[in-house]
């Protein structure tokens, strides 16, 4: 009888096993302008898309740490976009908002899903916004991770936390005939120079630094140059966050200085649920098992 039931025990083990490693894949798709994206899909459970921040990183990051402790719960969907991490796209290729979603939307087609859940983090908070703004049937909820919905509040908040950690004016850098953009690249440049640009980011620079050596700055990276070439990304996405009907779960970091701890205040989702957590830009990777949690009671009560 033990013996019967050991077996029984191992076959569903090892039955369990097998499904988790074929719903794990990698491949790449061609959208309908010849441009090829990295695609990995991996776990079990509803479909949820992951839209990676920069502009232009790469979804590594996410699942490399920690991340991938939500594909215990979500069958997560990593895309790479284009002109970014794996994917394809050159100085010529088209990079506006509208072309981005709309990859988005020909990878879930391809899927085959009805519809699935979106989680943005950081600045991809304003493509998901986009997104569900323009496909509102393919959202089923969206997860904001540590998103900006408004770059110009991103380099404002940006430029006041840095001078702060700098112990300098924001004059320093906000001068007569610089431009925010260039004053929020000098901020940055200078927090590098005096290895202080994990301050914004965490609370403990070994978690930046375990963050920093995921990225492999030899990967494209044509989206991040090009991106600011197209004003759509510079509107204010809390307008748009408005019209978002579906179920919102929104995370923020008290320590999350990049993005800036009040900044989802603005937000205008109808239905959303926030949680501020005591961290800094990345709560995967600093309290994952919180991270889940919250995020299993929310896609519990989903249809």
């Amino acid at each position: 009888m033990k013996n019967h039931l050991l077996s029984h025990f191992l076959f569903l083990l090892l039955l369990t096993c097998s499904t988790l490693q074929a719903q794990t894949k990698s491949f790449y798709f061609t959208t309908s302008d010849s441009v090829q994206l990295y695609v990995r899909v991996a776990g079990q459970g509803k479909p949820c898309l992951f839209i990676h921040g920069g502009p232009g990183s790469w979804t590594k990051y996410y699942y490399a740490l920690g991340g991938n402790i939500t594909e215990q719960d979500m069958t997560m969907i990593y895309v790479d976009q284009r002109g970014s991490g794996r994917s394809g796209g050159n100085a010529s290729t088209d990079y506006s908002l509208a072309r981005v979603v709309k990859d988005f939307e020909e990878i879930r087609a391809h899927l085959g899903y009805d519809k699935w859940i979106v989680m943005p983090h950081s600045f991809g908070g304003t493509i998901a916004t986009e997104y569900a703004y323009t496909y509102p049937t393919r959202v089923l909820a969206t997860i904001y991770v540590n998103t900006t919905l408004n770059l110009d509040y991103a380099k404002s908040n940006g430029i006041t936390q840095a001078a702060r950690i700098l112990n300098v004016p924001e004059s320093e850098f906000l001068k007569p005939g610089v431009s925010k953009t260039q004053a929020f690249g000098a901020v940055w440049g200078k927090l590098n120079e005096q290895n202080l640009a994990y301050k914004m980011m965490y609370r403990d620079k070994e978690m930046f630094d375990k963050m920093a050596a995921v990225m492999d700055t030899t990967l494209n990276g044509h989206f991040g140059s090009n991106v600011w070439n197209y004003t759509e990304y510079e509107q204010d996405f809390t307008m748009k966050s408005a019209s978002i009907k579906s179920p919102v779960l929104v995370f923020t970091g008290l320590y999350d200085y990049s993005i800036g701890p009040d900044h989802y205040k603005s937000f205008q989702f109808q239905k959303a649920t926030y949680k501020v957590m005591k961290t800094g830009h990345c709560p995967y990777q600093e309290q994952p098992d919180t991270f889940r949690k919250h995020i299993r009671k929310f896609i519990a009560k989903l249809d």
